[in-house]
């Protein structure tokens, strides 16, 4: 092909008519935990951690080895408050591949001092009385399905 020619382009083809599922794809690999194997042992402690550069005191959730601001690796490792305040959540029906056995589920995003964290939010029976503002406390759950800890919310001072 010469300089002046132009490869074709892909065309998108819209699905019309009826549809078959596709066969279900399962993509794993190992995710690299040196650097910020104190979060993921402090999540088995019931404690979350963030990182913040020493030289220019950017606090990062999740933690960074390496600050994207000023590119320092100098960071130091802060335990997050216990309490936050509740700024979005949704109720998930579609759960995505690995989860599909678990219930609908709430995923939720608190402002927790300088940043904001995303958990499942727990405990609630009917999330039409859960408000933006609410008071949550922070905590881990083991899932044991997959082995992992998770960092939950639940409401503060009231249930719903």
């Amino acid at each position: 092909m010469g300089m002046a020619e132009k490869k074709p382009s892909r065309k998108t083809v819209k699905a019309e008519g009826p549809t078959i599922d596709s066969v279900p794809i399962v993509y794993r690999h190992k995710i690299p935990i040196g650097k910020t194997v104190k979060y993921w042992d402090g999540l088995k402690e019931g404690r979350i951690y963030a990182t913040r550069c020493k030289s220019c005191g950017a606090v990062y959730y999740p933690p960074q080895a390496d600050c994207p601001y000023c590119g320092s690796s100098d960071v130091e490792w802060i335990e997050l408050p216990r309490e936050g305040v509740l700024e979005t959540f949704t109720r998930v029906y579609s759960r995505p591949q690995g989860y599909e056995d678990f219930e609908p589920y709430i995923i939720a995003i608190a402002r927790v001092g300088d940043v904001r964290v995303m958990g499942w939010l727990v405990n609630v029976k009917d999330e039409r009385c859960v408000r933006v503002g609410d008071e949550v406390i922070l905590g881990t759950t083991y899932i044991e399905k997959h082995n992992k800890y998770i960092i939950t919310l639940q409401l503060k001072n009231k249930q719903c």
